[in-house]
C-alpha cells in the first residue's frame, strides 16, 4: 500500500519506542496520525511535539471498550482509517512455572487481546472502504522460542499466527486490505532497556537479585546452573550493547507496508536461527511417518 499525504493512521503504543517513531515518520509524510497509549501525559507531549495533523487519544488496548472508543474518535474526526499499527506491548519473564498468573494475563491482555481489539474495531471500516493496511508488532521472539521468556514469546507467537490468519481472510474478503507482521530484533526501546537493566545486575550479590521480583529467581541458581546460563547472559549483553534506533526501525516498517510484505524484521541476521527451528520442527514431524 502506498503511504500518501492525507491518509489517516492509528498507532497504539505511540508514547514511546517504535510506536512513537512510526507516528513521527508518518506525520513527516503528512499523514494524519492518531496516537494511542495508556500513558496520557507522555502521549500529549508527543502530539505537542508533532503539531498539526496529530491527535492524542489515551487508550488502554487491553480494554475492548476503549479501543472501540478510539475507533469512534478516529472516524468522527477524520471519517476514514487507512493504516492501523497495533504496536502496544509489554513483557515479563522468568521460569514459566514461577511467573505469576497475573503477569501472564497482563502480557496476554496487552500483546494479544490488544491486537484482537484493534482488528475488531478498525478492520470493518477498512473492509467497507475497500482499502487499508494493518500492521501488527510481534517480535523475533514470535519466531523463535528462547528460555525464560515464555509469556512474551507465547504472546508474540500468537500475534504472528493471528496476522497470518488475518492476511489469508482478507485475501478472500477484502483483497485491497493488507497485513504486515513486524518481528523486531534489538531496537532501542524502553522494553529492551529494561532487559539491559536486568543484565547489568546479573553478577550482583544474591540479596540484590532477591530484592527485585523479576530477578529473584536468578539468586537461587546453583553455580552449575549459572555456568549453563552463561550463553544466555552473553546473548543478552550482545543484544543490548548496540540496538537499532527506533527511527531506523520505523523506516523498515513503513517500507514493508509499501511493499505489501506479510513479514518484516529489523534484524535479518536472526533468519538462520529461525530456519534451524523450522527445520527441527519439520524433521521431528517427518520422523512420525
Amino acid at each position: 500500500m502506498q503511504i500518501e499525504a492525507g491518509q489517516v493512521a492509528v498507532v497504539t503504543g505511540a508514547a514511546h519506542g517504535i510506536g512513537r517513531a512510526v507516528a513521527a515518520a508518518l506525520h513527516a509524510r503528512n499523514v494524519q496520525v492518531v496516537l494511542a497509549d495508556i500513558e496520557a501525559d507522555t502521549l500529549k507531549e508527543a502530539v505537542a511535539e508533532f503539531g498539526d495533523g496529530a491527535v492524542a487519544v489515551p487508550t488502554n488496548v487491553a480494554d475492548s471498550a476503549q479501543v472501540e472508543q478510539l475507533a469512534e474518535a478516529t472516524m468522527d474526526r477524520f471519517g476514514r482509517v487507512d493504516l492501523l499499527f497495533n504496536n502496544a506491548g509489554i513483557s515479563s519473564g522468568g521460569p514459566s512455572w514461577q511467573v505469576e498468573l497475573a503477569a501472564w494475563q497482563r502480557v496476554w491482555s496487552v500483546n494479544v487481546d490488544g491486537v484482537v481489539h484493534g482488528v475488531r474495531a478498525f478492520v470493518p471500516h477498512m473492509v467497507t472502504a475497500g482499502r487499508g493496511h494493518v500492521v501488527n508488532t510481534a517480535s523475533i521472539a514470535g519466531l523463535t522460542a528462547g528460555a525464560f521468556n515464555a509469556p512474551y514469546a507465547a504472546s508474540k507467537h500468537a500475534v504472528v499466527a493471528l496476522s497470518e490468519s488475518l492476511h489469508n481472510e482478507l485475501a478472500v474478503l477484502a483483497p485491497n486490505v493488507g497485513v504486515t507482521v513486524v518481528c523486531p530484533g534489538p531496537v532501542d526501546t524502553r522494553l529492551l532497556r529494561g532487559v539491559g537493566d536486568i543484565a547489568s545486575i546479573l553478577d550482583s550479590d544474591p540479596q540484590q537479585l532477591r530484592e527485585r521480583p523479576e530477578t529473584a529467581w536468578l539468586a537461587e541458581l546453583t553455580p552449575e546452573q549459572r555456568d549453563e546460563m552463561e550463553p544466555v547472559f552473553a546473548a543478552i549483553a550482545e543484544m543490548t550493547a548496540d540496538p537499532m534506533s527506533t527511527a531506523r526501525a520505523a523506516e523498515i516498517v513503513l517500507a514493508a507496508v509499501e511493499a505489501d510484505r506479510l513479514y518484516t524484521t529489523t534484524h535479518p541476521d536472526y533468519a538462520p536461527h529461525i530456519r534451524t527451528r523450522v527445520e527441527t520442527i519439520v524433521a521431528d514431524l517427518l520422523a512420525d511417518r
